[in-house]
């Protein structure tokens, strides 16, 4: 192991392996944290450190400090709100006997992407890497169509050595990187340069296979190539363990992703929302389905063992059947963001984290409106699992 990108590609590796993070006070935390981290963006400071309480995937401490899933790719982001959107009706996946396995799957507005990453034993695959599934207005189509000819899975296809992923200058913070010539992160907004293996899709999208995080340089061409061989699209929508049946007028849905690849008891989906004022943010990859927005909504199969802790914090709100708690500050464990609220269940064996940025955008009523009006499927079956949106 030579410098920290070898060492990115080892954690890359057996990430799966890791114990998942402790669902309610991890979402919660992370929440507030990238909210507190925001905010203090927008006031001139510089990227927060990264805590988190109990286990986080290895592929997470590989980035700690970078603000991977807030920053932009292709051009800037959109200036023209939207209203509540349902996700992009397409899932990035791979060829199971590939030795390859999407670790995370999700969307970010319109582009689908998904984490992969490679089976024990079978590092001479390379790490893994990203797949992004993009509209032409959200790739530099003249850099990838300036890349080298080359062929996958029987199409036309390009190689592109150093394509800019991630623009620093439409980055929502400076990205620390590693290494600089003293061992130390960089505060300094870098264009976020990697390899890629793109091609257009009949549709019109582009599909990008990418290093993004790991480091590859042009030497790791035929790890990309072997990746971009074991990429599937189905034209399926992203699920989730739940079907909502109010989204208030001031929200749109951005953000989604899950976990499945370990045992069923150990799913996890991640649904964002932002506030509809505000421009669409781009982001390239799924960034361990850490994100926040003006509303998070966990859910988690896996007992966290902090339940019993919250359930002693005070009497619960019966809301459609279900014992609920709503906190406006910290306790029992959680974390709440200054001016948010936090509102957990346990429904149906699912650890149920609802967190709110800024309860003047989503009010308790709002908020419990909300919960009252979804109904609730089996986490531990993802293969049950229905479109979040009617």
């Amino acid at each position: 192991m030579t410098d920290t990108r070898d060492l990115e590609a080892t954690l890359a590796r057996h990430e799966h392996l890791a114990p998942t993070a402790d669902g309610m006070i991890e979402a919660a935390y992370t929440g507030a944290r990238r909210i507190r981290r925001r905010r203090l963006v927008v006031a001139g400071v510089g990227v927060a450190a990264v805590l988190t309480v109990g286990a986080v995937a290895p592929g997470t401490l590989a980035r700690l400090g970078d603000d991977g899933p807030n920053s932009t790719s292709g051009p800037a982001a959109g200036k023209t709100p939207a209203a509540a959107v349902k996700p992009p009706a397409l899932t990035v996946d791979v060829d199971r006997n590939s030795g390859f396995f999407a670790l995370t799957q999700g969307f970010s507005g319109t582009t689908t992407l998904a984490a992969i990453r490679t089976e024990d034993g079978r590092s001479e695959l390379g790490p893994g890497g990203v797949v992004g599934v993009y509209a032409p207005a959200d790739v530099d189509v003249s850099a990838l169509n300036a890349g080298e000819a080359i062929t996958v899975q029987g199409h036309p296809a390009r190689y592109v050595a150093d394509y800019r992923i991630d623009p620093a200058t439409k980055a929502a913070s400076p990205r620390p990187r590693f290494p600089t010539p003293d061992g130390t992160p960089s505060q300094t907004p870098l264009d976020q340069r990697e390899p890629v293996v793109a091609w257009q899709e009949a549709s019109g999208s582009w599909v990008l296979v990418s290093s993004f995080g790991f480091g590859f340089g042009p030497g790791n061409r035929a790890d990309l190539q072997r990746m971009a061989e074991a990429v599937r699209l189905k034209p399926t929508a992203p699920t989730t363990p739940y079907r909502l049946g109010f989204v208030p007028d001031n929200l749109r849905l951005d953000f989604g992703g899950s976990f499945t690849h370990r045992p069923p008891g150990e799913a996890n989906s991640v649904m964002v929302f932002s506030a509809a004022t505000q421009p669409v943010i781009k982001r390239s990859e799924l960034g361990g389905l850490t994100e926040a927005g003006a509303l998070r909504l966990q859910f988690l199969a896996r007992d966290s063992g902090h339940f019993a802790a919250i359930a002693q914090s005070g009497p619960p709100k019966v809301l459609a059947g279900q014992d609920t708690w709503y906190f406006t500050k910290a306790d029992a464990g959680l974390m709440v963001p200054d001016g948010g609220a936090v509102l957990v269940a346990k429904v149906k064996g699912c650890e149920v984290v609802i967190s709110v940025a800024d309860t003047k955008v989503v009010p308790q009523s709002t908020l419990e409106k909300m919960f009252t009006s979804m109904t609730f499927g089996d986490c531990a079956a993802p293969n049950t699992w229905v479109p979040p949106l009617p």
